[in-house]
């Protein structure tokens, strides 16, 4: 009776976060900006639900990063950008296994970290080198010229 109690909240909100993923729509380099400010805002979080055993919590992080890659999809598919295309379904697929980690009874923590190091370096890590100039810091991040 206390797993549904905890799994009825979490299914709850993935399904908002599904409910608004599927309405929202990245189609210009601000909106794109927004949900890139978005998942930064999801990763650290998630991360540290991950490593303070908050697996539940993780898993509302990981369904905010999936809505915004859905978006992102469209994005640079209308941009004809078939690599940044793979890169993000390649996203969705390492953030699909890490919730797989996080949902199992007794989630093994050391190998969802691993999975959210592994989807934050493949993923962003890639998109960032091939698209993004600036260091957030000194230099605002923009496209590389000739991106859109």
């Amino acid at each position: 009776m206390q797993r549904f109690f905890v799994w009825v909240p979490c299914l709850m909100i993935v399904a908002l976060g599904v409910v608004v993923g599927a309405q929202a729509k990245v189609t210009t380099p601000e909106e794109h900006a927004a949900v890139m400010k978005a998942n930064a805002g999801a990763v650290g979080p998630m991360n540290k639900a991950i490593g303070s055993g908050a697996f539940a919590d993780a898993r509302t992080q990981v369904a905010t990063l999936r809505q915004n890659f859905i978006g992102l999809q469209g994005f640079w598919a209308s941009k004809k950008k078939d690599d940044a295309v793979a890169i993000v379904k390649d996203g969705l697929t390492r953030l699909d296994a890490l919730d797989k980690i996080l949902a199992a009874p007794a989630p093994d923590q050391m190998a969802a970290q691993a999975a959210a190091k592994e989807f934050a370096g493949a993923t962003c890590g890639a998109c960032h080198k091939l698209y993004r100039d600036g260091d957030g810091k000194a230099t605002p991040y923009t496209f590389k010229p000739g991106v859109l």
